[in-house]
């Protein structure tokens, strides 16, 4: 327990974070979006986690569950969708650089998750083309990059899609694009050693996600329920951050 103090404020912190990211792995695993809601509660509790440990670990967490369905993979949607995602992570390293760790990027982290909550909430009659999927590629990325939360803007295009065939098409997507942002964050020193034992000490939780979002009747259910649990989390965690950002 003492070594894990060195690295979180309290034990109490500890749990709350482990938690969210089997919470959010367990998503991801079954439905192919997800894990960007832990740093919902993440910025709330450690703002320095985000948006790094998020991008980090989904990187693992998506490579995990893409390889078991190579052969879902929709080739020419996910090249569409990692063009627009490099273009995306580019774009949003300005804004990374100049607000770090100030109020300001709780405000655009806040102001960001605020524009999830319409997009996933309204019923859009997208195409899955390659023009809305390079386009949402680019959101993606962007958004992705800056608050760890990019599966929004992929979930309204494939929204109407097969469900079997998104999830793995999706879940290279994330790899890809997050191995990608993971490396543009550590180029601007935002991937340190602190973060690193951090991410370390979470991987049970991220594992055990994994795993548990894999069983076929945890599936149904996170299909059926998780919608709401998202947005539910998404308006009360930017109305917090917006509150830590003017009044601290």
């Amino acid at each position: 327990m003492e070594i894990i103090l060195n690295y979180f404020s309290s034990f109490e912190i500890y749990i709350i974070i482990l938690f969210v990211i089997f919470v959010g792995a367990t998503a991801q695993s079954s439905i192919g979006i997800g894990f960007g809601i832990p740093g919902c509660i993440i910025i709330l509790t450690d703002p320095s986690m985000i948006p790094i440990s998020i991008v980090l670990m989904g990187t693992f967490l998506a490579f995990s569950n893409a390889f078991l369905n190579l052969k879902d993979i929709f080739v020419k949607d996910l090249l569409y969708a990692l063009s627009g995602r490099v273009i995306g992570t580019l774009l949003s390293v300005p804004l990374i650089t100049l607000t770090i760790g100030t109020n300001s990027f709780l405000i655009i982290f806040a102001i960001l998750l605020l524009i999830t909550i319409p997009l996933s909430a309204l019923k859009w009659n997208l195409k899955a083309n390659k023009k809305n999927i390079a386009l949402a590629g680019t959101c993606s990325g962007f958004m992705g990059t800056l608050t760890g939360i990019g599966g929004p803007p992929m979930g309204i295009v494939y929204q109407n899609s097969e469900r079997k065939n998104v999830v793995a098409t999706l879940n290279m997507f994330f790899g890809l694009g997050a191995l990608f942002s993971v490396i543009v964050l550590a180029k601007i020193n935002l991937l340190n050693t602190t973060i690193a034992i951090k991410c370390l000490f979470l991987a049970p939780g991220l594992v055990a996600g994994i795993i548990f979002g894999r069983l076929e009747s945890v599936k149904n259910f996170v299909k059926a329920k998780f919608k709401f649990l998202i947005l539910a989390v998404c308006v009360i965690s930017s109305l917090l951050v917006l509150l830590l950002a003017f009044t601290s």
